[in-house]
């Protein structure tokens, strides 16, 4: 045992390998079982998933895959590819790739460790064999979809971020630059052979034996329309051959790495697709984790919701979302920064926002939109937005949107934030990749949290409510050499959202300016807020 969390259990898995290589480690597939809780003696058998992981050896997403699945009460099992983890090289992950024939040869003994995987779940007790099924997450989509044209016992599978014309994808995505560039060293023969060794293991060489799964619905596609890893056309060219074309699920305006942005649609078609074989009348201990009220994850998972709520939903006529907070931050050398957000959202375009540091630096400003967008500096002048462009042509269609003219790279970095505290929202049992935590009552009755990553080096941190309620009060954190209080003053949704609330401050003079000009300077602040945040 691994751990245990109020919805399933963590098994570690050891079992060999049909491959022997020469690198000994590498002949032991260690594994990962994610087993729920709840699964009576003699309860009818259900589905079961291997999850397979990324190129970069990262197991951080396919392990809040496994997470998800498991909460809604599905088995999931992921296992270290060949030559990752505990079975790497003496040189590391880097080793492999540049050695493209043994990186090969790794993805031959993957689809291998994959069969003998599902042997595993097909000698469990609480699985259907009959409903073993793969996800492939980029270099596990690829292997997945070539094992899975040849492993007839995988009921279904889903292919994230991942596509067919290997070639393509090794001629162009940054990651297979080792690969590429021991190519072009090799004589025109080797470089033959090495192409007809790549062609072997394409998933469009294989998808004949996918093809009927996918006519039943049994193959789910999902992914990013601006993926420069595995393109669009590479996608398109593995769903054609498939015979799914029009059914893959695209992830609008994202890439490979984007595509987090999106995890919470991700994790719920999946876990969707594969929840579809579950027996009738079979139930998870998911399924009322992140509202049990013993359960101390509540506290994270109300404020992530609400902060989503504050950030995203917008309220009704009348009413507004109110966030009040003060920071204060220990730095080394005995600094110390402080600074004060009040951000209200109304409905529609509507919002006030002000912004008050002391600390590093000194600024206070103030921006809004009512019936127009305003920004007041230091209380000193009001700019109002009302005017047209006197430049001809130079007015862009920019409508009411606060943020019309921001740094596209920094909307998408807030995107998958965005995206991944949606993910652990709707999946509470994602956080138990990341922490443990405690609950105990604080000195005025209220509940206290305690975090605690796995990782020690990253600190910890103390969550207080207000009595009686589960409102936030006060955050208090340490990490590495910083430390810091975040004081919620204000934390409301859905209160009473009065028109007073969006004006700028009164008994200032107000100096009437072109409305985009007063979105450039709204940008110009948020550009600046984003980069000092990195």
């Amino acid at each position: 045992p691994l751990r245990k969390t109020e919805a399933y259990s963590v098994y570690r898995l050891e079992y060999p390998s049909p491959v022997v290589s020469d690198h000994e480690p590498n002949n032991t597939i260690p594994a990962d079982y994610y087993l729920p809780n709840g699964i009576e003696p003699g309860a009818a058998p259900r589905p079961a998933v291997v999850c397979l992981h990324i190129l970069n050896g990262n197991f951080e997403l396919v392990n809040m895959l496994c997470s998800a699945l498991a909460g809604r009460g599905i088995p999931a099992v992921m296992f270290k590819l060949p030559y990752y983890g505990e079975r790497e090289l003496p040189g590391g992950r880097r080793e492999l790739l540049n050695s493209p024939k043994l990186f090969l040869e790794s993805l031959h003994q993957g689809a291998a460790d994959v069969r003998r995987t599902v042997d595993l779940l097909a000698s469990r007790p609480e699985v259907d064999a009959n409903k073993i099924g793969l996800a492939g997450i980029s270099l596990g989509g690829l292997l997945g979809a070539t094992t899975a044209a040849h492993e007839p016992r995988l009921n279904r599978t889903a292919l994230i971020l991942a596509g067919g014309d290997l070639a393509a994808i090794i001629a162009t995505a940054d990651e297979a630059r080792e690969i590429r560039e021991f190519m072009k060293k090799l004589p025109a023969e080797k470089q033959a052979e090495m192409k007809k060794v790549i062609g072997s293991i394409d998933p469009i060489s294989h998808a004949k034996g996918l093809r009927e799964r996918a006519r039943q619905g049994r193959v789910l596609m999902v992914n990013g329309t601006d993926d420069r890893v595995v393109p669009k056309a590479c996608a398109e060219k593995l769903a054609t051959a498939l015979g799914m074309p029009e059914r893959v699920v695209w992830l609008q305006g994202l890439g490979h790495y984007t595509a987090m942005a999106a995890l919470p649609r991700i994790m719920k078609t999946t876990v969707d697709f594969f929840a579809a074989d579950m027996p009738a009348g079979a139930v998870s201990a998911g399924d009322k984790s992140s509202t049990a009220k013993g359960d101390p994850k509540r506290l994270v998972v109300a404020l992530l919701e609400q902060a989503v709520k504050i950030l995203e939903k917008e309220p009704k006529p009348g009413r507004c979302h109110f966030a009040d907070l003060e920071v204060k931050v220990d730095l080394p050398d005995n600094q110390t920064g402080k600074g004060r957000l009040r951000y209200v959202r109304g409905h529609g375009d509507k919002f006030r926002l002000g912004l008050k540091i002391n600390r590093p630096l000194n600024i206070e400003v103030e921006m809004g939109q009512d019936e127009s967008p305003w920004i007041a500096a230091a209380g000193k002048n009001v700019f109002r937005g009302t005017k047209k462009s006197q430049i001809p042509g130079a007015e862009p269609a920019s409508g009411n949107n606060p943020l019309s003219f921001i740094d596209e790279q920094h909307v998408l970095k807030l995107r998958m934030a965005r995206g991944l505290v949606t993910g652990i929202a709707l999946a509470p049992t994602l956080l138990d990749n990341f922490a443990t935590f405690s609950e105990e009552t604080g000195s005025n009755g209220a509940s206290v949290l305690k975090i605690m990553p796995k990782d020690k080096k990253h600190g910890h941190a103390t969550l207080a409510t207000l009595d009686g309620q589960g409102t936030p009060d006060e955050l208090k954190y340490s990490a590495k050499d910083v430390a810091g209080t975040l004081k919620f003053h204000v934390w409301q949704t859905d209160t009473i959202g009065r028109d007073e609330l969006f004006r700028p401050p009164s008994g200032l003079p107000v100096r009437e300016v072109a409305r985009d000009d007063v979105y450039r300077m709204f940008s110009a602040l948020f550009n600046f807020a984003m980069e000092m945040a990195q």
